[in-house]
């Protein structure tokens, strides 16, 4: 089971104008790839740059010092095995790199993207944001990430296979907003063999903002889920589902009860009821705007939309759900921000994915906004606030203690287990020590997250002295 979001890796070791563990290595443009052990399955899925068969992370640091630079950006790496993620084995990717394009910038913010199989080699690869400069694709392979590394000539960052042909194509929206624009035959230097239009929005005052993909109906063609807004005001648009059937893309509407709002949230995907089918986690905070007044929340709540062989399943009730219902730890409360940060997997090994929340404005005795994570447990008929844990720096066996601004629970990511190897919890703490940050790593256990044995580190653990980039603030 995965998880990714609408926003929404015998490592090579390279240096960042610092010492780290390891011996670095160039990165070669024009090594060929060798056989993973294991397939890398759908595209947005294992997260497995080495195809070793366990699943890797990456910790994006956009606002990180390089050879002295700032906020040049740099990614942390870290890859699993038989023992899980440690933070002692990391690999540091910047565009300091050997053979990875451009050179650090002030404010180039390198960092945070998409992880998926791009050129279909069956390692992970990953497609990287950037503030100043063409995004990079950074490409898997047997010795990690980076294996070959080119810039990337296309639009976008939703990878998927719209077409069922096998091939990855990149969504991204068109120049004005006005299309969504499919990249396909996507080259080792980057480039881009074909372009297609996929959607075009005609109403004259309307606008597309951005794209995820995701496989709704389980038919191997990925659909769109579309963000869009509107010229009029600040509160309209919202999230559309668009149905691939490999050529053409089809409007199908969300069905939920009246005041639900879906439209106006952000998507997690993942698998919460354990079918063949994806489903839509949908976490939304108070606006202040006029789509708060059917709203049934303070601060923040979350509903899923099931997947079916139609796109929905609509058997499955969709409703919202705070920390006012039965179960759920806390209160619902103005500034909670419960739903920032979201990822669903199977933490427990019964075979449906946990939904995991974080509520980093949440207050902790005297400490305002000091964070914490709630996980909502995964059942064949979904989740509802019944068995709901929550996890903060006060939770007994948890690294650290509650102060004002941890924001701990900013960002939340779920490592998939592997045979022998549990699931693990990653959250992240962005304002953790005057906004340094931190991420704390939780083995999954027979009854969810164990706190127990659980770790925290930050930029320290890289070779590097810590600096307000608030790490941890984006896992991949």
């Amino acid at each position: 089971m995965s998880s990714y979001r609408f926003r929404t890796a015998s490592a090579v070791l390279v240096a960042l104008g610092v010492t780290v563990a390891g011996v670095p290595l160039a990165l070669s443009a024009t090594a060929a790839p060798a056989a993973p052990a294991a397939p890398a399955g759908p595209l947005q899925q294992r997260v497995d740059f080495n195809g070793d068969g366990y699943e890797d992370m990456v910790a994006s640091v956009p606002e990180g010092t390089v050879s002295g630079v700032k906020k040049a950006g740099y990614l942390a790496v870290y890859l699993g095995d038989a023992k899980g993620i440690s933070p002692s084995r990391h690999q540091i990717i910047s565009r300091k790199t050997p053979d990875v394009p451009g050179e650090p910038q002030a404010g180039g913010l390198f960092g945070g993207g998409t992880t998926a199989d791009v050129d279909g080699d069956g390692f992970t690869d990953m497609l990287v944001r950037a503030g100043v400069g063409a995004p990079v694709l950074l490409f898997g392979g047997s010795a990690g990430l980076g294996t070959r590394a080119a810039e990337f000539a296309g639009r976008g960052s939703a990878v998927g296979d719209y077409d069922g042909d096998g091939r990855a194509e990149v969504a991204g929206v068109g120049a004005g907003g006005t299309t969504v624009v499919l990249s396909g035959d996507i080259g080792a230097d980057g480039s881009v063999g074909s372009t297609r239009t996929a959607l075009t929005e005609d109403s004259g005052y309307g606008y597309y903002r951005g794209v995820q993909a995701v496989d709704m109906n389980s038919d191997g063609k990925d659909d769109l889920l579309v963000s869009s807004g509107c010229d009029d005001e600040p509160d309209c648009g919202g999230m559309s589902l668009y149905l691939s059937d490999g050529a053409t893309f089809t409007y199908v509407p969300f069905k939920t009860a009246a005041g639900t709002l879906l439209e106006h949230s952000t998507v997690t995907v993942g698998s919460v009821n354990g079918d063949a089918y994806p489903d839509l986690v949908h976490t939304r905070r108070p606006t202040g705007m006029d789509s708060d007044v059917d709203f049934p929340s303070k601060g923040g709540a979350l509903a899923v939309v099931y997947g079916g062989p139609q796109g929905q399943n609509t058997a499955l009730t969709t409703k919202w759900i705070t920390q006012d219902a039965a179960g759920v730890p806390g209160a619902d409360e103005v500034g909670d921000r419960l739903g920032e940060s979201t990822a669903v997997r199977d933490l427990d090994g019964d075979g449906y994915g946990e939904v995991v929340v974080g509520l980093p404005g949440e207050d902790v005795g005297e400490a305002p906004d000091a964070g914490g994570v709630l996980v909502f447990k995964g059942r064949s008929g979904g989740i509802t606030g019944a068995d709901t844990k929550v996890i903060g720096q006060s939770t007994a066996d948890i690294p650290g203690v509650d102060e004002k601004g941890d924001g701990f629970g900013g960002e939340v990511h779920v490592v998939a287990g592997a045979k022998g190897v549990p699931a693990t919890l990653a959250i992240g703490a962005p304002g953790e020590n005057a906004g340094h940050g931190g991420v704390w790593l939780l083995k999954g256990g027979p009854s969810g997250p164990l706190a127990p044995g659980s770790v925290s580190f930050g930029e320290q653990t890289l070779g590097l002295t810590p600096s307000p980039v608030r790490f941890g603030g984006i896992l991949d």
